[in-house]
């Protein structure tokens, strides 16, 4: 987890400009997510959404990631396969320290900031809109409930709508991209060339879903020969980042 100690509650609001400003340069997540009144919902309701102090009290140091790791419950539940409880707590410092922050936010830290926020503001928001109890003291199936109620827009026409869509949507892609990355085999050995499935009894997100894969040495050697030599089609740019 993140070193809390650097965090004081002076830098929440300028974390969730940063946060907005972050997305808003992406049209992809800005489409997704719009996150235009996070600065406007923190001056109007300051410390009762975001709890401003949640990161100076060490009992609460973990709430944004407690709020993650519920969300995730929610997403990928345990049924008759395994779920995001399954591998936690690992797979929540994961999808908070490196796929949030590193991949989404690229190792913006005043961003960063502004997403711990975000999840503060998710579970204090049943409070101040007179909803009902804070997210992390519901049970499962009122979790649930509210957390539909935030993707169907419940809240969108409230000041602090934008807080909630925003979040919501942030940790419904982040948690499943985690997961379905084939989680926790989603790195290779280290110093290997190929990544190489470990044999386990427990299914992961590409057993789930049926994937095959990884690409291993064999399949490699078959594809360049397939393509050796291949006609360039003319335009096409190869270093081209996006096809």
């Amino acid at each position: 987890m993140t070193n809390k100690s650097m965090i004081d509650k002076s830098m929440i609001r300028d974390g969730l400009h940063e946060l907005d400003t972050k997305f808003s340069r992406r049209a992809f997540f800005h489409t997704f997510m719009k996150g235009a009144g996070l600065v406007a919902a923190y001056d109007q309701y300051g410390p009762k959404l975001f709890g401003a102090d949640f990161f100076l009290d060490n009992e609460n140091a973990t709430l944004p990631y407690r709020v993650y790791s519920a969300i995730g419950n929610i997403v990928i539940p345990v049924d008759d396969d395994p779920g995001w409880a399954t591998f936690e707590p690992d797979i929540t410092n994961f999808g908070v320290d490196v796929f949030v922050r590193q991949i989404l936010l690229g190792g913006n830290y005043l961003a960063f900031v502004g997403f711990l926020s975000t999840m503060a503001a998710l579970n204090q928001l049943p409070l101040t809109a007179n909803y009902g109890f804070p997210f992390l003291t519901m049970t499962t199936a009122a979790q649930n409930k509210y957390f539909s109620d935030i993707l169907t827009g419940k809240f969108e026409n409230d000041g602090y709508g934008d807080v909630a869509g925003f979040a919501s949507g942030l940790s419904l892609l982040s948690t499943k991209a985690t997961f379905f990355s084939n989680f926790p085999d989603h790195l290779a050995y280290p110093g290997a060339e190929f990544q190489v499935r470990k044999p386990k009894a427990v299914k992961t997100g590409w057993d789930i879903m049926g994937l095959r894969g990884p690409v291993g040495p064999d399949e490699e050697t078959a594809l360049r020969a397939k393509f050796y030599n291949s006609v360039e089609i003319p335009g096409v740019d190869p270093t081209n980042q996006y096809i």
